[in-house]
């Protein structure tokens, strides 16, 4: 089945395995990477044990485009005949067309009048990550039946409303006729149980589940969300030999366990560091003489196996390595930063500002979820629906090349701006409505999410919005980082669009003082007004909402530029509003370059 050119950011993204797919012909489902062809010559492999470490895998591969480098199978089974004389509702696996000498000749055809088919734009998934068929027969009868009878599907008007679609059945001694407006009702499928199928697993049996099941669109957006962590290769990462002792890493773990599986073999003990010890010296005698002394190749391979264990150190990693640009080496040719001097009035507000003219990102497909967008700060939950890495040992990744701006904030500046009304009560709304939001997912809380968190997103969200109307990249190419915690306090806009040669330079350049005071005024100017206004300046957390004064009139992005799914944004704790329990952390600044008073 050929699918149609996607990118490798796509198949990481958007249209990874267990995504629903709209190919050339039919709509299909990309498979888990256990059914990849992985014999490692069809993909390049990325090492980055920091990331991977994390991720529980040894490397990383690119995704190529391919009926065996990404393999595809028919989702959904269902199709409908477009003759609208026919309109048969048939299984496409129960078809004589469902042959693939016919199939992929002809694409899906219609077994009673031969014409094309379509794939049934109806489908049933659960919030544990399961997908199946839309159980056309038993929601046309009222559930189980007996009867066999030919099922059709035909618009009775020219409206686009379900109610429009009648389902009927042939069957004579039968004639049920049904529409489809309740279709996407959750209550008409109460009484149905999730069958625990995971249709980009063919071959798996199906796990048990008590779920709700889900009606839905085939294209609607909350079928799949990719779960996507990535880290930025930031020096000494970066450096070439300590490339080159990533790669050697592997190398060196496969000749460990295979003297443990020796040990095991021949019935004697293992010792551990004697085996990686040899593993080293192995290792080292393949690289070119003079490269480094085998103390310094001990020392980087330490350094590397080290990994993470916590996602929180890979960003603090991050945050160090930006702050501490200037002692790097300048020879880095894929990481480049340059410091701004800032002007007296935003360094009330801002301690750094840094041009990020140059890095790469790697980014790794773990898994995916179905119904909500996952937590950022949270891999293992149950309803996640993790890719086959721990069977494979890697994990389908990119590496792009791209720009950005880092900004960290005043630490004491925040401190006062807390300290000038009841902070602490809005916070633990903030707070408690996020625990409550975790829970109810059955997520780990594990990070507060304060004022302070609100404050830096919804920051970050005005600041994307405006850039995307001066750096030559849309809201969707742009993407954030928030840094929080005791030891940090900043974001990265940043984006890793391009291909491996990187970015056209529009971003960073936003970043140069007299660009950025623009951005900035601008972007404070547009948080001050929503359209939504009073009901969006009087909204709080609650009810299962996480936001405050943020609405898409205001503040939200696209989700593949928001880190947290457009959650837990307030444009309150940015500029002035008539909203007398906030103070905005630049209500100076707005009140005295912009001469506005709320």
């Amino acid at each position: 089945m050929e699918i149609g050119n996607l990118s490798q950011n796509q198949i990481i993204t958007t249209f990874g395995p267990g995504s629903i797919i709209d190919a050339k012909e039919d709509s299909v489902m990309g498979l888990d990477i256990n059914y990849w062809n992985n014999d490692g010559e069809e993909y390049r492999r990325i090492y980055f044990n920091k990331l991977a470490s994390y991720l529980g895998v040894r490397y990383f591969l690119e995704p190529k485009q391919g009926k065996n480098s990404f393999p595809v199978i028919i989702f959904p089974d269902w199709h409908v005949c477009s003759n609208i004389k026919c309109n048969l509702v048939f299984q496409l696996s129960e078809s004589v067309t469902g042959n693939p000498e016919i199939y992929d000749s002809k694409g899906p055809r219609c077994p009673d009048c031969d014409f094309r088919a379509y794939p049934s734009r109806f489908i049933m998934f659960c919030e544990n990550g399961h997908i199946d068929e839309f159980p056309y027969r038993e929601y046309l009868h009222g559930g189980k039946t007996q009867c066999e009878g030919k099922i059709r599907l035909r618009s009775a008007s020219y409206t686009s409303s379900l109610s429009s679609l009648i389902l009927s059945c042939d069957n004579e001694s039968c004639k049920a006729r049904k529409t489809m407006g309740d279709a996407l009702l959750k209550a008409t499928f109460s009484d149905y149980s999730c069958k625990g199928r995971h249709a980009h697993r063919p071959s798996n049996p199906n796990d048990k589940c008590s779920a709700d099941l889900i009606p839905s669109l085939r294209g609607a957006t909350n079928v799949y969300f990719s779960i996507v962590r990535s880290a930025l290769e930031i020096p000494p990462w970066s450096d070439k030999i300590f490339q080159r002792v990533e790669k050697m890493k592997v190398e060196i773990d496969n000749y460990i366990e295979d003297k443990k599986i020796e040990a095991e073999l021949d019935d004697e003990v293992f010792d551990y560091e004697k085996a990686q010890m040899r593993g080293l010296k192995v290792a080292y005698r393949k690289l070119e003489e003079n490269l480094m002394t085998f103390e310094k190749f001990i020392e980087i391979y330490k350094k590397i196996a080290e990994g993470a264990s916590e996602y929180s150190e890979i960003k603090e990693s991050e945050y160090n390595s930006i702050l501490n640009h200037k002692a790097l080496s300048k020879n880095y040719s894929s990481f480049l930063a340059s410091e701004e001097d800032l002007p007296d009035y935003l360094k009330i507000y801002f301690t750094r500002l840094i041009r990020i003219e140059k890095v790469r990102e790697i980014m790794a497909l773990k898994g995916f979820t179905r119904a909500s967008f996952p937590d950022p700060d949270n891999d293992n939950f149950a309803s996640v629906v993790n890719l086959a890495g721990k069977d494979t040992g890697w994990l389908p990744a990119v590496r792009t090349s791209g720009e950005g701006i880092f900004l960290e904030l005043n630490r004491e500046e925040i401190e006062n701006w807390l300290s000038n009304f009841d902070s602490k009560a809005i916070s633990e709304i903030y707070d408690n409505e996020y625990r409550k939001h975790v829970e109810s997912k059955g997520w780990e809380y594990r990070q507060n999410r304060d004022l302070v968190y609100v404050l830096l997103h919804s920051l970050s969200h005005a600041l994307i919005r405006e850039l995307s109307l001066r750096s030559g990249y849309s809201t969707t190419e742009l993407q954030e980082r928030i840094y929080y915690s005791e030891n940090m306090c900043g974001l990265l806009i940043y984006t890793a669009s391009g291909d491996s040669e990187g970015t056209l330079g529009g971003l960073e350049e936003m970043g140069k003082i007299n660009n950025f005071q623009d951005v900035l005024i601008n972007a404070l100017k547009n948080a001050l007004i929503c359209s939504a206004d009073p009901g969006c300046l009087k909204t709080y957390p609650g009810n299962e909402n996480l936001n405050g004064a943020g609405c898409h009139a205001c503040l939200m992005i696209p989700e593949t530029a928001c880190e947290n799914g457009n959650r837990l944004l307030d444009r309150r704790t940015i500029v002035p509003t008539q909203e007398k329990n906030f103070k905005g952390y630049f209500e100076k600044l707005v009140r005295e370059v912009c001469g506005i008073s709320l």
